[in-house]
């Protein structure tokens, strides 16, 4: 009996664990204000990336009735990208999965692609996704990466529990690879941990 109640006992606990492993947390959902996130510098500096401004918008919301609006001016002809970060200190442990929801009005083009990036560790390593993520006008798309040791969401990186334990910025980059030329609004919201 004393087996059982052992067993049954250990059972509930990893039950529990397991459930607050996955239960989602929404870190950014834009509702106020741009709760830090921002063009960097470094982009308005440089002519092949082409974010003007950000704003919080209520014309379009995955999650709530406001998102992140980024203006942004793809030229066509050569290799553009937005990108937009927060700066913050994260402990991503506890997760499996990151995400963001980006939303293309439907009289934008095909051909723009997303992709996450995370700045990690004492060194401030640039880390992107391996692959982009096909934005389709119209409709919310949403970009995720795993955050568990041994996924090759990252390019060029190994995850382990320190990685996942000190992420320094989170960022979204929104690429034009030749074509096509836009001009107007993309919408970041529903920033999540899974």
């Amino acid at each position: 009996m004393k087996l059982i109640i052992c067993l049954l006992l250990a059972a509930s606990l990893c039950l529990a664990a397991n459930t607050a492993f996955c239960e989602p947390n929404t870190l950014f959902s834009f509702e106020k204000d741009t709760e830090g996130w921002e063009v960097p510098n470094w982009c308005l500096e440089k002519t092949d990336y082409v974010a003007e401004s950000i704003a919080v918008s209520n014309k379009f919301a995955k999650d709530g009735k406001s998102a992140l609006e980024i203006m942004a001016n793809f030229p066509g002809g050569k290799w553009t990208a937005t990108y937009v970060e927060v700066q913050q200190f994260f402990d991503w442990a506890p997760y499996k999965t990151v995400s963001v929801d980006v939303y293309l009005p439907k009289e934008a083009p095909m051909g723009l692609q997303a992709k996450i990036i995370l700045t990690v560790g004492d060194d401030w390593t640039w880390t992107e996704m391996s692959r982009m993520v096909k934005l389709m006008p119209g409709e919310w798309v949403t970009v995720s990466a795993g955050l568990v040791p041994g996924v090759t969401d990252w390019r060029r990186t190994t995850v382990t529990d320190q990685f996942r334990s000190d992420i320094r910025k989170f960022g979204v980059r929104i690429e034009s690879n030749m074509r096509p030329t836009y001009s107007g609004p993309i919408y970041i919201d529903n920033i999540k941990l899974e």
